[in-house]
This record gives C-alpha cells, structure tokens and sequence, in this order.
C-alpha cells in the first residue's frame, strides 16, 4: 500500500478571503496519522504554543492507549489473554473503557474494540500492511464464534478482569475522537477562540475562519480530490469512515481495517461514512465511533441506525458509487464534482 493512502483521508480547503498571516498552520504526525491545526487570528507564539500543548496531549494519549506498542492497554490485553486480573491505577483509562462499553450497545455492536485479535489476524496491527494472502476462514469463524465483547470486562474496585482469552481492546475506532475532545478543553483554556483541528478526517470547527466559517472538504474515496465542501458552524465536527486509508487489495479485491465484528470480514459494500455532528462536550468521540456502525450495517438499515444515534447529518458512498444523504445535510453540501442525481438517494 502506498504511503501516501494515509493521507488521503480528507481533503481541508479554504476561501483565501483573509491574509495568509493571520492563519497559523502546525503539523505532526500521531496516532498513525497526519495531524492538522490550523490557528486563526492569534500571534505566532501563542498559536505555536496552544498547539504544541495539543500535540504533547496527543503524543500522551497515542503512548496510553496505543493497541500494539507497548502501552496499558497492551498490559491489559497480555492479562486478559492469560484471564489473569489487572489493576488499572488510572481513572481516565477506566471512563475510557467503561464509555467503550455503553457505546458499543449503543450501536448494536457494531462499534466492538474488543475484536484486536481480529484486526491482528487481517494483518492491520502494523504499521505497513501488504498482506498477500487473506487469512485463514477457520481462525476467523473461531474469533467471531467465542464473541467478543468490551461487556465481557468487569472493572471492580480498579481492578479489570474477562473470562474471554479472545477479547483483545484496540481503540483505533475511539482514540482520535477522545483526542479531539481534549484539544477542546485545551482551546477554551487558552482562550483560543478559532481553530481548525483534524485528526486524520475527524475535524473540529472551533469559532471561525475571519468573518465565515471553516470550510471543509469530503474526499472523494476512489480520486485523490475533494468529491464536496460543506460549511462546518462554529463548534461542529466532522469524522469519516472509508476503506481508503489502511487497506490492501488481493484478487482485485480491496480489504480494508474496517472489520465487521459480526462476521470478521471487512465490509465491502461500502466505500465511506461521512458524519456531521453538532456541538457537545463528547462530539469527537461520537464523530470517530458512530461513523463505524453507519459505514458496516447494511444498505437498508443505514437509515435507521443513523436515527437510533440522533445523527442528523450523513452522507454515505457505497460500494456500487450511489449516495445516501440525509435530507438535512443535502441542503449544506456543495458537490465539487458532476453528480448524476440518478445515483444520490436522498433520506
């Protein structure tokens, strides 16, 4: 897989209508991912510095929570396959874990970071994945069949225990969210007021760009370009799930780190989930982990799982390039590209 695959995930464009100095532009790459803060309207050295504070958190929470390096949750894992109990000295992993829990009820199990051992055997606990052959149906079948599951942990009086050897927590759906509310609290507690932060396609509109507001760009995921723009209201985020960014193709056939959890293959009817959500004090969590069960449940109840989360703002590209909008964000969207109306289904 190309390197550069990474980071096509989203495509950030701006209207130039204010001088270039005015915007403050940091990059740094975490999580397995290119990060982008873009600071308005503050000097030089307090846009560096906010934004090397952010970077710093990150850097904290990539070492914390990383599913294959050396990290507590890595300590977690090598407990739980040996069932041995574990006691977790840290209240923010325990939210952490415990949040995971009611989340993937929420969303039917679709959204199921208990499946690392999954994720492992299709080669995506790595940083490059060139797989040639697709893995053993036997080894999968058995990993789906002993159902694993975040609410098969107990955490009772700091210590955490499972009776499944087979749970294994990868966080790769949930991280990048959680950051990007923390970069929140690190905005207001600067004071900084206006700020575009996107964390590998999960993007924070913090105030405004000047006198309008941040304007970002869906990739299209089969061309390395922009397929719309959409206007993002101050405090709003935006994430994406696609099979474009960690994948590898056998037979023509593309595979990517978006693992079904029900049947431990990676959909392929599906080639992006684009979620719009508006502010709240979890808005990157749930604009990095309700993405997930959007683009993984099944053409006819894409819609009603998209209810069932309260989101409002959707677009959908499935396998076969046809469209599913929702009403709401078909009236902010602007298509950069010739769409056929025949091919957009709007709900």
């Amino acid at each position: 897989m190309r390197l550069n695959s990474l980071f096509i995930f989203f495509l950030i464009s701006f209207l130039f209508g204010c001088s270039e100095n005015k915007i403050q532009h940091s990059k740094d790459f975490i999580f397995g991912t290119l990060i982008d803060i873009k600071i308005y309207g503050e000097s030089k050295v307090i846009a560096e510095n906010v934004s090397n504070e952010i970077f710093n958190e990150f850097h904290r929470l990539h070492k914390l929570l990383h599913p294959w390096e050396k990290s507590l949750i890595t300590d977690i894992n090598n407990a739980i396959s040996k069932k041995q109990p574990i006691p977790i000295n840290n209240d923010e992993v325990i939210n952490i874990l415990k949040n995971t829990q009611y989340l993937e009820k929420k969303t039917k199990n679709l959204f199921n970071p208990s499946i690392g051992k999954l994720i492992t055997l299709w080669g995506f606990h790595s940083d490059f994945y060139d797989n040639e052959v697709i893995p053993n149906q036997e080894k999968i079948l058995k990993l789906v069949s002993s159902n694993p599951s975040m609410r098969s942990i107990e955490i009772v009086n700091g210590i955490l225990k499972s009776n499944n050897e087979n749970v294994q927590i990868d966080l790769g759906g949930y991280a990048k969210g959680y950051a990007l509310d923390q970069a929140k609290k690190i905005l207001l507690k600067n004071n900084v007021k206006n700020a575009l932060i996107n964390i590998g396609g999960n993007i924070l509109a913090s105030g405004k760009h000047g006198e309008r507001n941040w304007l970002v760009g869906i990739q299209n995921p089969r061309k390395p370009n922009a397929l719309a723009t959409i206007s993002l209201d101050p405090g709003w985020t935006i994430g994406t799930s696609g099979d474009y960014q960690r994948y590898y193709i056998i037979n023509n056939k593309r595979y990517s780190h978006l693992i079904n959890p029900k049947t431990g293959y990676p959909d392929n009817k599906t080639q992006s989930a684009t979620i719009l959500l508006p502010p709240s004090k979890n808005s990157g969590v749930h604009s990095d982990v309700f993405s997930k069960p959007l683009f993984l449940a099944d053409k006819k109840n894409k819609a009603a799982m998209a209810k069932a989360l309260n989101i409002g703002y959707f677009l959908i590209i499935l396998d076969d390039n046809s469209i599913l909008i929702s009403e709401s964000l078909n009236k902010k969207i602007n298509w950069e590209e010739e769409i056929e109306k025949k091919i957009i289904t709007i709900l």
